[in-house]
C-alpha cells in the first residue's frame, strides 16, 4: 500500500508540475513580446507630458509602454529590438483629406505646376513639349495650372490649346482640380458641343459672349464629364498606380489616409482600395468617403484586419478659392491678380452648388442611413448654408455623435465654428493654404480675410477636434509642413505671418495629425495614440517634434513607418506591384494585337 501510494503521489507531483510548466507556457506564450523599442522618446499623444523611454508589441497591439529598464525586461527570446537612435517613436500619422489614386493618376500627365515653374513662358514651353512627345493619336494631358503661384500666368485660351494641338484632344487640368481647359478636339472627341446640357453637379461647359464653348471647364461635375470619357488605360495599370501612391503616404509617415471623394479616370475606383487591402500589402490604411454615385456599388464589409474602410460619403457645395468657385460673403477683391489671371469680374463673390432644398434631401438621405458625411465649404456662405441644412436635419433625425465633418473651411468664422460645435460637426482644415498661397490671400480677399484664413487656432477654442491635411495632389505630400505651417503661420516665401492668432502649439497640431484625426473618422479606439490594447500604427522620427523649434518641424526625418507591429515595406519592388505590372503588361500587349 505504501509503495503504491508513494507512486501515486510522485505521478500527482509530476502531473502537477507538468500542468504548471504548461500553464506558464501558455502565459509565456500569451505575453510573449514581438518588438521592442528603446533609445528615444515615446510620444504617446495620450496626454501632452506622457513621454515614456520604451514601447513593447505583441501580436500587432501595444502591450506596454513605460521605463526603457521595465521594458526590457519583457524581452524573451526571438523579441526583436528597435533602436530609435536618439529620435521619437509617435502613432502613425493620419492624412484626413487627401486624393491617392488621383495624385497617382495625375502624376502620369504633364507637370505645368507652380511648384515647377516660375513664368507663363515656362508653362507654355511644357504645353508645347507634351503635345510633341506624346503618342500621335492619345490625349495630350497636363495637370498644374496654377495663377495665383504663376505670377503672370493669365486665363488659357482656346485658341492658343488649338495653335499647340490642331488636331489632337487636349486637356488641361489647374492645380485645385475645379477647373480645366480643353481644345476643339478635345469637345469633339467626347461629344460635347455648345448644345450639349450642362453636366450638373456645379460645373459647366463655359462659353463666350456669342454663346460659343471657350475651352473653359468649370467645377467638378465639367471635369468629371470629361474624364468619365477618356480612354480606359490597361488592366491592372489603376492599381498599380494606386499601390506605388499609397508607399508615399508610408515613406512621410502616414499609416491612415482619408480619402475623401475617389475619383479616378473610371466611374468607381473605390473597389480599388478594397483590393489592395485584400492583397495585405497595402502600405497604409484607406478610409474611404465615396461620391453620392458610388454608394450604389456594393463593396463587401471589410474584415477588422483589413487596411480599407468605406466612412461614408463626400459633397462638394462650393469650390476653390483660386477659380473664384468659393462662395464667399464679401466679393473677391478686384485687383490685378483676380482680374487678369484668375478671371474674375468686380464684385464676383462664388457661388455654391445646390438649392437649400435639394442639398437638405442629399443630406437626410445619407443621414438618415447612418453614414458620415464630409462636405467641402470654402466660403461662409457655403458654410452658412451647410449648417442652416444640417441643423433641421439633425432636428428631424436626431442622432448622437454623429461626426459629420466640414472640409477646408477657408473662412469659416467664429461665428459658425460655435454653431458648428452645437451641431456636433467636425471641421479639418487645409492649412497648406496659408503656406503656398498667403503671400498672395490679401489680393485675394483682402488682408483681414486672409488673417483668418484656416483659423485653426479659432476652431481649438471652439472646443473642436479638428485635423489638418495637404488636400494632396492639391499640395505635395508633407506632413511636417503643414504641421510647420499650423504652428508658425509663416508662408512660403518666408516673409509673412498670416493670422498669427490662429497658430497652435505643436503638440496641438500633432493632435491635428494624430488622435484628433483617427477621432475624426471614428478611428481613436484602435488608433492615432500609443496605448495598451490599440494597434502598433507607429512613426519613427529622426527627432522628437515637441524638441524642435517652430521653424525647423519640417526638417524631421521619417525613419521608418509601422503597421499593425511590422515595417511598413515602401519599396516598390514588391510581389503584390510585379504580379500588377505583369497584368499591364499582358493588357497592353492584347491591345496592340488586337489593334484596339
Amino acid at each position: 500500500m505504501a509503495r503504491r501510494g508513494s507512486v501515486g503521489g510522485r505521478c500527482t507531483v509530476v502531473m502537477v508540475v507538468c500542468v504548471g510548466v504548461l500553464l506558464g507556457c501558455l502565459a509565456s506564450q500569451a505575453y510573449a513580446v514581438d518588438t521592442i523599442f528603446v533609445g528615444g522618446a515615446v510620444v504617446t499623444m495620450e496626454g501632452e507630458g506622457d513621454v515614456f523611454e520604451a514601447l513593447a508589441v505583441t501580436d500587432g497591439r501595444i502591450a506596454a509602454i513605460g521605463a526603457e529598464a521595465e521594458i526590457r525586461g519583457l524581452r524573451v527570446s526571438g523579441t526583436k529590438v528597435v533602436d530609435l537612435a536618439g529620435g521619437a517613436l509617435l502613432p502613425g500619422l493620419i492624412e484626413a483629406h487627401a486624393h491617392p489614386l488621383v495624385t497617382a493618376v495625375l502624376g502620369q500627365m504633364a507637370d505645368v505646376s507652380g511648384f515647377t515653374h516660375e513664368s507663363r513662358a515656362a508653362v507654355m514651353g511644357t504645353l508645347r513639349a507634351a503635345a510633341e512627345e506624346t503618342w500621335v493619336g492619345d490625349w495630350i494631358l497636363a495637370y498644374g495650372w496654377d495663377p495665383v503661384m504663376v505670377p503672370d500666368l493669365s486665363p488659357l485660351t482656346l485658341a492658343e490649346l488649338d495653335e499647340i494641338a490642331p488636331e489632337r484632344p487636349m486637356l488641361v487640368l489647374t492645380q485645385m482640380l475645379h477647373q480645366a481647359y480643353i481644345n476643339t478636339a478635345g469637345y469633339e472627341e467626347v461629344g460635347i458641343s455648345k448644345t450639349t446640357p450642362p453636366p450638373g453637379g456645379g460645373g459647366e461647359f463655359q462659353k463666350d459672349a456669342s454663346g460659343e464653348l471657350n475651352g473653359v471647364l468649370y467645377e467638378v461635375g465639367a471635369i468629371d464629364a470629361i474624364l468619365g470619357r477618356l480612354p480606359e488605360p490597361p488592366t491592372g495599370a489603376l492599381e498599380l498606380l494606386l499601390s506605388l501612391q499609397q508607399a508615399k503616404y508610408a515613406v512621410a509617415g502616414y499609416t491612415t489616409v482619408g480619402v475623401l471623394g475617389a475619383r479616378a479616370r473610371n466611374d468607381n475606383p473605390i473597389p480599388l482600395y478594397a483590393r489592395l487591402a485584400d492583397a495585405g500589402s497595402a502600405p497604409v490604411r484607406s478610409m474611404v468617403y465615396a461620391l453620392p454615385a458610388q454608394l450604389e456599388t456594393e463593396i463587401a464589409e471589410a474584415p477588422a484586419h483589413r487596411r480599407f474602410a468605406l466612412k461614408g460619403v463626400k459633397l462638394y457645395v462650393d469650390g476653390s478659392p483660386y477659380t473664384g468657385g468659393a462662395a464667399f460673403a464679401d466679393p473677391y477683391r478686384d485687383t490685378a491678380l483676380t482680374r487678369e489671371r484668375m478671371g474674375l469680374v468686380a464684385g464676383h463673390r462664388g457661388h455654391v452648388m445646390y438649392e437649400h432644398d435639394a442639398l437638405r434631401d442629399e443630406v437626410r438621405r445619407h443621414h438618415a442611413a447612418g453614414r458620415q458625411i464630409a462636405v467641402h465649404v470654402q466660403g461662409e456662405v457655403a458654410i452658412d448654408l451647410t449648417l442652416d441644412v444640417f441643423d433641421e436635419v439633425l432636428a428631424e433625425v436626431p442622432r448622437d455623435d454623429h461626426r459629420h465633418r466640414l472640409e477646408h473651411n477657408a473662412l469659416i468664422t467664429g461665428a459658425q465654428l460655435a454653431r458648428a460645435k452645437r451641431l456636433g460637426l467636425t471641421p479639418s482644415f487645409f492649412i497648406d493654404h496659408i503656406y503656398f498661397y498667403g503671400a498672395s490671400l490679401p489680393d485675394i480677399v483682402g488682408q483681414t480675410r486672409a488673417a483668418r484664413f484656416m483659423p485653426l487656432g479659432s476652431a481649438r477654442r471652439a472646443g473642436h477636434r479638428a485635423s489638418i491635411h495637404t488636400d494632396n495632389p492639391a499640395t505635395p505630400i508633407g506632413p511636417f509642413r503643414a504641421l510647420r505651417t499650423a504652428v508658425t503661420r509663416t508662408t512660403r516665401d518666408g516673409n509673412t505671418v498670416l493670422g498669427p492668432e490662429e497658430r497652435v502649439s505643436t503638440y496641438e497640431g500633432l493632435e491635428a495629425l494624430t488622435i484628433d484625426a483617427a477621432w475624426q473618422m471614428f478611428e481613436d479606439e484602435e488608433r492615432g495614440s500609443l496605448r495598451v490594447g490599440k494597434v502598433a500604427d507607429f512613426v519613427v522620427l529622426s527627432r522628437n517634434p515637441l524638441d524642435v523649434p517652430a521653424d525647423d518641424l519640417d526638417e524631421i526625418e521619417v525613419v521608418e513607418t509601422w503597421i499593425d507591429g511590422a515595417r511598413v515595406r515602401t519599396s516598390p519592388w514588391t510581389w503584390n506591384n510585379a504580379t500588377l505590372a505583369v497584368r499591364v503588361a499582358a493588357s497592353m500587349a492584347r491591345s496592340f494585337l488586337l489593334g484596339e
